[in-house]
């Protein structure tokens, strides 16, 4: 969806390979060693209607010159990618800060009782 997205910049509407999409959601290999995120096309095509199910984009598949192409349009969730994206980071790290702040005051209380229980 991030390519999507990327590719997509104020446009609501745009034209992408499914060869391009595939080059951009490859992680570069070292060796032998196979990405976890090499697709193949037929893949690609339950990804797509994933994010169709999910609300992100609407895409239809055309001929343009002999080659297939994805018509992308962004709904309105697939505009607010990047948004939920930042909230939901942002929404962790409130949650991780919260339990970082209640392991240290419940460590300041459980000292004052050792340290009023310890001297007697």
């Amino acid at each position: 969806m991030d390519f999507v997205f990327t590719r997509c910049r104020g446009k609501r509407t745009v034209l992408l390979p499914p060869q391009e999409i595939l080059d951009n959601i490859r992680v570069a290999k070292r060796g032998n060693v196979k990405s976890k995120y090499d697709i193949t096309e037929k893949q690609l095509e339950g990804c797509m209607k994933n994010l169709v199910l999910d609300g992100y984009v609407d895409y239809s598949l055309t001929d343009n010159k002999g080659t297939v192409m994805y018509v992308v349009t962004l709904t309105t969730r697939g505009e607010a990618f990047r948004r939920e994206r930042e909230d939901r980071i942002r929404r962790r790290l409130k949650d991780i800060g919260w339990k970082i702040l209640l392991t240290v005051v419940a460590f300041g209380v459980s000292y004052a009782l050792w340290s009023i229980v310890g001297r007697n």
